[in-house]
């Protein structure tokens, strides 16, 4: 049986060969949506469904082919971490996965197979590379970062507060284990509740003017974004709805595409959803009718 490093090895090994063969730099972000939509779209049927008791499933087709379902039930970063996982299953070439609740099962480590496409999701949206640069551009300071710092990085890539965490201090090792754990007290609620003034239950997105181009700003019906003060917002997905020290407040009101742009040196596509989608992939932004 392969230890871990050889596990380790062959995840950064896929990890990269994905990011080589889509033109996407190891530097950057990138939507894991996007990625399965325009490259991996005539071999693997991504679809959402509202499925309370799992995380994902994958099944691996007569032809090669790979259906993969993520539950919309989840919160916004698991679903996309939970994606990039059973894609790794395809890649590998793994046959079935039905991944339960994350609270309700055991240490993936002690399981090869798991270990391994978790691992991959890990290295595939997270890059060492990529979490320097973003940390660099923000000023964030990996030897005495605060929860804010981490949650703003987990924003920009995609992913849950924890998972950062964990790929920060236990894969990549930019962050000890001693701050992992320090961190990890803080609960990604109280993080929100810090930056907004009030409790909530959805997801909020913090965007700044390092969120570069590879990965627009995707949101939830419901959830909140904060944008670099002065903003122009164009489109009728987002309402204005205040202004915290980050930046101004939104809540994201309707499916569809709007734009942000603050003058001539940042700009970024808003892309909403609505919430617990079902549905394939490349529909989940597509705007309601206004008719009855």
């Amino acid at each position: 049986m392969m230890g871990a490093p050889g596990l380790a090895a062959q995840a950064v090994a896929m990890a990269a060969r994905v990011r080589v063969s889509a033109g996407i730099a190891a530097n950057v972000p990138l939507c894991i949506y996007d990625l399965i939509d325009r490259w991996f779209g005539d071999e693997v049927d991504l679809r959402f469904q509202p499925i309370p008791s799992l995380e994902g499933m994958y099944s691996r087709q007569h032809d090669g082919t790979g259906i993969i379902v993520v539950s919309s039930d989840r919160p916004s970063g698991r679903r996309r971490y939970t994606c990039a996982h059973e894609l790794g299953h395809h890649l590998f070439k793994h046959q079935v996965s039905v991944d339960e609740l994350v609270e309700e099962k055991r240490d993936r480590r002690t399981n090869p197979r798991e270990f391994l496409v978790d691992l991959f999701a890990g290295y595939l949206l997270m890059p060492k590379l990529a979490i320097l640069r973003a940390a660099r551009e923000r000023e964030i300071d990996f030897s005495r970062p605060t929860a804010e710092d981490i949650y703003r990085l987990s924003s920009y890539f995609g992913v849950g507060y924890g998972t950062l965490l964990t790929h920060a201090s236990r894969s990549i090792r930019v962050l000890d284990e001693g701050s992992a754990d320090r961190l990890a007290r803080v609960t990604p609620q109280s993080i929100r509740e810090k930056l907004l003034g009030f409790e909530t239950s959805r997801d909020l997105v913090i965007a700044d003017t390092a969120w570069g181009p590879s990965r627009p700003l995707d949101a939830v019906v419901g959830d909140h974004v904060v944008l670099p003060h002065a903003a122009i917002v164009e489109g009728a997905m987002m309402k204005r709805v205040g202004s915290v020290p980050a930046g101004d407040l939104y809540e994201a009101t309707r499916p569809g595409i709007a734009r942000a742009e603050l003058g001539e040196g940042w700009s970024s596509f808003i892309r909403v959803e609505c919430f617990r989608y079902k549905g394939m992939v490349m529909f989940r932004n597509l705007e309601e009718s206004d008719e009855e």
